[in-house]
């Protein structure tokens, strides 16, 4: 009995000693699918295409560090309204299915992260910086519009600026010498030319027939957030970030509300311009009819390759059109100019069903590299993310983007904040009834900030 008892127990021990020492069969190859969803317009599909060329960088890494893993990049790159595009993703994300990496407008991490759809990248900009030299490399600025909460949870992919633009041969016309014209960029960056200087001045172009009435300055004919840079030259604020609250100072939300129905009772933008035809207005614009007009800087590209391709494009641009910050409501202040960088962020295991999420930030990185981020700068008219492109050939070589890339020094974002979208309702109810003259400046305010108090509530912060 005893020697039974012996072997039974023996068996037991060498049976757990090899069991405990039996290595685990090593994980073999495995590839992994790395969906992507990305928005734009044709001249934009860089910013799904340059997957093609970050997955093969990045499957190189892998194999020289001996990971067994190989990725594989499926792409969906379309161009629908962005409510649309938002809609798509939040359904795919409650079902567990969100593609890996998705692209948004920076204000769409509030949303996406309070729900959980998207994953914190890291939990402050030097952690990100210090991820990967391309993360390093990202203007330092840009990083605001990616943080919620002190986290990082965006990778810029673009970004843009809203000149002020002004029809140098008009100006000329109009008595302006060559100097006056070529310094009138950094007399608004330096706040010596403001919108009242831009008001007389247009007055001046129609009472002298240099152009038609009502034809003196064009602002964007359709709900924007270009509008909102009227409100900052006045000494506007979106958000405190102390208090996590939206702010509205009511003294630039009214000189703003004067200023838009001020430009339709001076006659130098038409009544009733809010709802023209896009068409009309790029028409308009590039054609020389505006004297002053506020666009985007990636319509440039539009204007040479769509309107003005008969004239030279380009060419025809540079030879008649100039550029330069929003100029500021206040002397003495420096112009400014509201940007909106789109981003690309990672989408949860809970929302994606992927567990190699590590995989996604990799690729984030290698596709924000000047190379890549250049095409699609030259291609789709947008400034580059990162300090190495400013002397970077392809990118230098570019006349209008190397101009454009010092108004990132003097740009600001709207605020990552889930109930910003009830904030613009509001405000653009009351600029558009300012500006058709439906109410008064000092109306209109007083019944915007009677909305904001019913509909925020203890999130907003009245100045």
């Amino acid at each position: 009995m005893k020697k039974w008892l012996f072997l039974a127990v023996l068996l037991i021990i060498t049976g757990v000693i090899f069991a405990g020492g039996q290595k685990e069969p090593a994980e073999g190859p495995r590839e992994v699918i790395i969906t992507v969803r990305a928005k734009g317009s044709p001249t934009e599909h860089w910013k799904a295409d340059a997957f093609d060329e970050a997955v093969k960088v990045v499957n190189a890494e892998l194999k020289s560090e001996g990971d067994n893993r190989t990725v594989v990049v499926e792409k969906m790159f379309d161009d629908p309204d962005w409510s649309d595009f938002v809609r798509s993703y939040i359904m795919a994300a409650d079902a567990g299915e969100a593609p890996d990496i998705i692209l948004g407008g920076h204000e769409h991490i509030a949303i996406y992260a309070t729900a959980g759809y998207i994953m914190p990248l890291a939990d402050s900009v030097s952690e990100i910086k210090a991820m990967a030299p391309e993360f390093a490399d990202v203007f330092d600025n840009l990083w605001s519009s990616c943080m919620l909460r002190g986290k990082v949870w965006g990778i810029p992919q673009d970004i843009e600026a809203r000149p002020f633009y002004f029809n140098k041969a008009k100006l000329e016309e109009l008595g302006w010498s060559d100097a006056e014209i070529a310094a009138l960029p950094d007399k608004i960056k330096n706040g010596q030319y403001t919108l009242d200087d831009m008001i007389a001045t247009a007055k001046e172009a129609i009472s002298k027939g240099v152009v038609e009435p009502g034809y003196g300055y064009w602002h964007r004919p359709k709900r924007g957030p270009d509008f909102y840079q009227y409100y900052f030259s006045y000494g506007g604020q979106f958000y405190d970030a102390a208090s996590d609250k939206l702010v509205v100072v009511k003294d630039a939300l009214e000189k703003w509300y004067a200023f838009q129905r001020k430009i339709v009772d001076e006659g130098i933008t038409p009544k009733n311009f809010i709802g023209t035809d896009w068409r009309i207005w790029h028409d308009a614009v590039s054609h020389g009819k505006a004297l002053f007009w506020n666009g985007g800087s990636w319509q440039w590209g539009e204007w040479a390759g769509v309107y003005l391709k008969d004239l030279g494009g380009q060419d025809y641009l540079f030879e008649n059109v100039g550029y330069a910050l929003q100029p500021a409501g206040v002397r003495g202040q420096s112009g400014g100019t509201l940007s909106h960088p789109t981003v690309y962020m990672v989408t949860s295991e809970k929302a994606s069903g992927n567990k190699d999420t590590d995989l996604a930030v990799r690729l984030l990185a290698k596709v924000s590299t000047k190379e890549l981020n250049t095409k699609h700068a030259v291609e789709s008219t947008h400034i580059g993310i990162l300090k190495s492109q400013a002397a970077y050939g392809p990118y230098k070589d570019d006349k209008f983007l190397s101009d454009v890339i010092y108004m990132l020094d003097y740009n600001y974002f709207m605020p990552n904040h889930t109930l910003f979208s009830t904030w613009e309702d509001a405000i653009w109810e009351g600029m558009q009834a300012a500006e058709l003259g439906e109410r008064s400046p000092a109306d209109s305010v007083a019944k915007t900030v009677k909305l904001l108090k019913a509909e925020l509530g203890d999130d907003l912060l009245i100045k």
